[in-house]
């Protein structure tokens, strides 16, 4: 994978929520806010993954909504809990894409659900509260 672009996943704002009071995500940087909510949800891990821009490919926001709802069906058929999320480059190179947070999913649930959607990439929480990017490719 090209070294800019794992730059951009770096670099992104995973914001969970997608109201003004969002919890802002960094990946390797802990989370106060994030501790508290998987706290409240009696969570030890979570995930973040989105269906957008399959391989890092931009695709039309239809493309991109479609591919939202059947990764939204996916997690719901599995009762999966899940909260709306965005992710937002904030260079403006790539369109915010919608993504959920998922508690309770374990890695390796989290790294198949990524691959059957084609990313490149998923966030990874643990415990410690620090977001971790997963390549997948």
């Amino acid at each position: 994978m090209a070294k800019s672009l794992t730059a951009s996943y770096h670099n992104t704002h995973y914001q969970i929520g997608t109201s003004s009071d969002a919890i802002v995500l960094r990946i390797g940087q802990h989370s106060k806010p994030l501790t508290k909510l998987l706290e409240t949800l009696k969570q030890s891990f979570a995930a973040i993954i989105s269906a957008y821009n399959p391989c890092s490919r931009l695709v039309s926001n239809e493309t991109n909504l479609i591919a939202h709802e059947l990764l939204r069906n996916y997690l719901n058929h599995h009762a999966y809990a899940m909260i709306e999320s965005l992710n937002v480059d904030p260079s403006g190179k790539w369109p915010p894409e919608k993504s959920f947070f998922v508690p309770g999913l374990d890695l390796n649930t989290a790294r198949s659900i990524g691959q059957q959607f084609n990313q490149n990439a998923i966030v990874w929480i643990d415990s410690e509260a620090i977001p971790r990017l997963i390549l997948l490719r």
